[in-house]
């Protein structure tokens, strides 16, 4: 991509960057409540033992991962593409059966540049068969520069994703869901959206830890049957 392309993309991007605090709490209720389209006032089938996981969890959404707006009616992610450490494509699909908590950033946005320290340090903490830390980077030029910065900060936990197209963002925008950078996504095992926070957070928080590590725990547990 060209440096003019870039230039394009992020002279949209940081302005939605900058909106996202504003309209964070809009967004919050419209992700709860569904965005008043009926569609999620309905669990999905796919979806229907997630929403006991939300239920439970819900109310370790505080402190410093307030902002995090927990799903009553859990849907499943979009299908989305980027690559992986190996430079292959990578699908969520990849990580079902282990709890992911999803976050898109860029080395321009600096309240992405912020919380990667932190998000390193809960992969540390929390990383496991389990639960992994999926940080995508969406920088669509000079893409030595996400590497060397995580370089820079001592980051030797997360693995290299990248989408140097920054199509997930843009897809993920359309559907209401990444309003701006940084937005991370919190997913359970069946690949089900528990939760969305626009904006960054101290992520290896003790509310940070306690919210992923025990969203990793319930949804690893087998989903009773009816004999």
């Amino acid at each position: 991509m060209t440096d003019q392309m870039e230039s394009s993309s992020r002279g949209n991007l940081p302005k939605i960057a900058g909106a996202t605090l504003a309209v964070a709490a809009v967004a919050g209720v419209l992700y709860v409540n569904g965005g008043g389209s009926g569609k999620t006032s309905v669990v999905s089938e796919a979806c229907a033992a997630s929403r006991e996981t939300s239920q439970r969890v819900s109310a370790l959404a505080k402190g410093e991962v307030a902002a995090m707006s927990i799903a009553n009616a859990p849907e499943p992610m979009p299908e989305v593409t980027f690559t992986g450490p190996d430079g292959k494509p990578r699908k969520l699909e990849d990580f079902k059966g282990k709890t992911v908590l999803l976050n898109l950033w860029a080395t321009w946005c600096v309240p992405c540049r912020g919380e990667m320290a932190a998000l390193d340090r809960l992969q540390a903490a929390a990383g496991s068969d389990k639960f992994e830390v999926v940080t995508i980077n969406v920088d669509t030029s000079r893409l030595e520069r996400p590497k060397a910065f995580l370089g820079e900060i001592g980051a030797k936990n997360l693995a290299y994703y990248a989408d140097p197209k920054a199509e997930i963002f843009f897809q993920l925008r359309q559907s209401g869901q990444a309003l701006g950078l940084p937005t991370t996504f919190l997913i359970d095992g069946s690949g089900c959206q528990i939760g969305l926070m626009q904006g960054p957070a101290n992520w290896d928080s003790e509310e940070g830890r306690s919210l992923v590590t025990r969203t990793a725990e319930i949804s690893s547990r087998p989903t009773p049957t009816t004999p």
